[in-house]
């Protein structure tokens, strides 16, 4: 009798501990986002004041909006110029040191910028960008389709769900992960691909320049002025296990995958042990729009 109470308390100690290893981690928080377009809307906290930013895996800084910065009542430190998706440079000022909040987890921004984003094109006019410093800080887990952005510490997080691991670069304050594009003549590249969540299209590279499918529109939305440019059809778009058919894409210098694809999937972005993990969702082989012509 005893030898048996004994095994079933050895077996009861081994499924504790598995539940204890395979049990998600607890988030520090969880938030609620909006859409603006088909970017992630955040509800900040700056000063005590509410505010709503884009989040910006391309910006490498989190940024406020010149407008929200002068009524934040931020001090401006030095002033300069910086480029973006479009063509030119546009005004920056760097900021003091300052706290954001997002769901009651701070981020220290070190070099805040403030830039007029009243003109960079998205659905709702945008208080500031929350930026890659963020996600270099805190694991995030974001559900596109639930409109959740579930923040946890790094120490403490052990991926525990079901999709495909991308192993994920960081280099010069920049996310990258590896694409694959397939052109419908055949025509092949693997390509280290920047992450873009504050980027509406699917894909972009020059490599849409040979396709057989292509056509000018307007491209380089964003800060700087947009020009008209080429943009064909990714015959395929695949990252790791997945692939997106028939995909639209600006030409673009630098390989980028932006949030038309990556609306697709439960992205969980973490970059402090540089994977990222996709878990498609019901939009998965949704059709990529045609864009506009220029």
């Amino acid at each position: 009798m005893r030898a048996i109470l004994v095994r079933g308390l050895a077996i009861a100690a081994i499924l504790t501990a598995s539940t204890a290893v395979t049990s998600p981690p607890m988030p520090l928080a969880t938030v609620h986002f909006e859409p603006n377009g088909k970017l992630i809307f955040l509800p900040v906290t700056i000063e005590h004041r509410g505010l709503w930013f884009s989040l910006d895996s391309g910006a490498m800084h989190s940024v406020i909006d010149t407008a929200t910065a002068r009524r934040v009542g931020l001090h401006i430190v030095a002033q300069g110029r910086m480029a973006g998706a479009g063509h030119g440079t546009v005004p920056l000022e760097r900021a003091s040191p300052l706290d954001l909040d997002v769901g009651g987890v701070a981020l220290h921004v070190s070099d805040p910028y403030v830039i007029d984003l009243s003109h960079t094109g998205t659905a709702r006019r945008q208080d500031g960008l929350i930026g890659q410093d963020f996600l270099e800080a805190y694991v995030v887990r974001i559900d596109p389709v639930g409109r959740t952005f579930i923040i946890y510490a790094p120490s403490a997080f052990r991926y525990t769900g079901t999709g495909a691991a991308l192993p994920l670069t960081v280099r010069h304050e920049k996310l990258y992960i590896p694409m694959t594009l397939v052109l419908s003549n055949g025509l092949r590249a693997v390509r280290e691909a920047r992450i873009d969540t504050g980027s509406e299209d699917a894909a972009s590279d020059d490599l849409v320049r040979r396709s057989p499918e292509r056509r000018e529109s307007v491209v380089g939305v964003g800060l700087g002025h947009s020009y008209v440019d080429y943009s064909g059809v990714f015959e395929r778009v695949v990252l790791g296990p997945y692939t997106i058919a028939h995909a639209w894409g600006p030409a673009n210098p630098v390989p980028t995958v932006g949030m038309e694809i990556l609306r697709r999937f439960t992205l969980t972005f973490d970059v402090p042990h540089r994977r990222l993990y996709l878990e498609p969702n019901a939009h998965l082989h949704d059709p990529v729009p045609t864009p506009p012509p220029g």
